[in-house]
């Protein structure tokens, strides 16, 4: 029965049989409602996703808020009931054919698990679950925008941030719009509008984390009744992957001039990406570390006390100590929760954990840093 619900798609979900139907109905539909809940229900969540999808543009190099005509692009482009949105739907449109908005990979795993238990429409045949699911509807699409349109904005930004860059990178060879220049490969390129936001759109749809991508198999894990969200770690793996493989191709990426001059247009873009990807990734935690222990007056010995002390599934995040000056009272924030990036750097936390804490069996410390990865 739980093979023939796990292979099950939302189409043939009232056929199954009654092994499938109450796997669905006392695993799935459950998981499915605690999903919401701690997700597009939950403000806090929304905060942290609001964040976390920021750090994606800091680690392509791209400083937040930092361009304010790309914010207020990105604002009204956006698709929800807030005043001063939907003004640019033209753009939205665009940029949906082109594959950058419209793909969160969280909801994306809570959108399709809420279509295969028919959430909201198959285990309503008790009135009172009916009557439970009617106001919670609005609520629940209400929430559904805005994880998107959190998400959206920092897409519609980073786009339009790339798009600029690009064009200063271009333009300060005397490479402006309606020029021509030779590629790498030999391939003559006409430089066009839509050259720039395809060129765009490319990077925004590899480096930051996208639904469309997730390969089908990494997607039908939703199925199973533990493990949440599972397709976000895999997009963070390959998404900080590509950064620093475009960070690579910006800077070794040359091209030839009309007069035959060979130049690379993207090789400060791509040291600042570089650049960005390492702050954000390695160096953001160990400072936001460093100032809580200065903050809170807390020592080496005592940052590794705590860490010995914390709950297991923090024993190898970034722990952000806090000391009561009056009772010396220790208490810790799990910076990992809220860092996208935390997926890259667990595993080589977990190896300096180890090593702090005295191991020497070398092969166990590596056995843990496989399984970690």
């Amino acid at each position: 029965g739980i093979a023939d619900a796990l292979s099950a798609t939302s189409a043939n979900v009232k056929n199954l049989g009654m092994g499938a139907r109450l796997y669905y109905s006392f695993a799935l539909y459950p998981k499915a409602a605690s999903q919401i809940a701690k997700t597009i229900l939950s403000p806090v969540t929304h905060l942290r996703n609001f964040i976390s999808a920021g750090a994606f543009a800091a680690a392509n190099g791209i400083i937040p808020f930092s361009d304010p005509a790309a914010v207020k692009q990105a604002y009204q482009a956006l698709q929800t009931g807030l005043k001063g949105t939907r003004m640019q739907n033209e753009l939205y449109e665009k940029l949906l054919k082109l594959g950058v908005v419209n793909s969160n990979v969280r909801l994306g795993d809570l959108t399709r698990l809420m279509e295969d238990v028919g959430f909201g429409s198959s285990m309503t045949g008790d009135k009172g679950m009916r009557l439970l699911l009617k106001p919670l509807s609005k609520l629940k699409n209400i929430g559904q925008d805005l994880y998107t349109a959190e998400d959206d904005f920092w897409k519609i930004y980073s786009w339009a941030v790339e798009k600029t860059r690009m064009e200063k990178a271009m333009a300060a060879h005397g490479l402006v719009k309606g020029k021509w220049f030779t590629d790498a490969a030999g391939e003559s390129i006409h430089l066009t509008d839509d050259w720039f936001k395809k060129e765009a759109a490319d990077i925004v749809k590899n480096n930051i984390p996208n639904y469309d991508f997730v390969p089908e198999f990494i997607k039908g894990l939703r199925k199973f009744p533990l493990g949440n969200f599972v397709s976000f770690p895999a997009e963070i793996a390959r998404t900080g992957t590509n950064i620093v493989e475009r960070a690579l191709r910006d800077i070794n990426y040359t091209i030839k001039l009309a007069n035959g001059k060979l130049v690379k247009p993207f090789q400060g873009i791509g040291y600042t990406r570089l650049f960005g990807f390492g702050v954000t990734v390695a160096a953001i935690p160990y400072a936001t570390t460093e100032m809580f222990k200065v903050l809170y007056d807390v020592t080496d010995e005592e940052q590794a006390a705590i860490r010995r002390y914390v709950a297991k599934w923090s024993k190898n995040s970034t722990i952000l100590p806090i000391k009561d000056p009056k009772t010396g009272e220790f208490k810790y924030v799990d910076f990992s929760h809220a860092n996208a990036y935390d997926t890259l750097v667990r595993p080589v936390q977990a190896v300096i954990n180890a090593v702090a804490d005295g191991r020497t069996d070398n092969d166990g410390i590596m056995d843990d840093f496989m399984k970690g990865t």
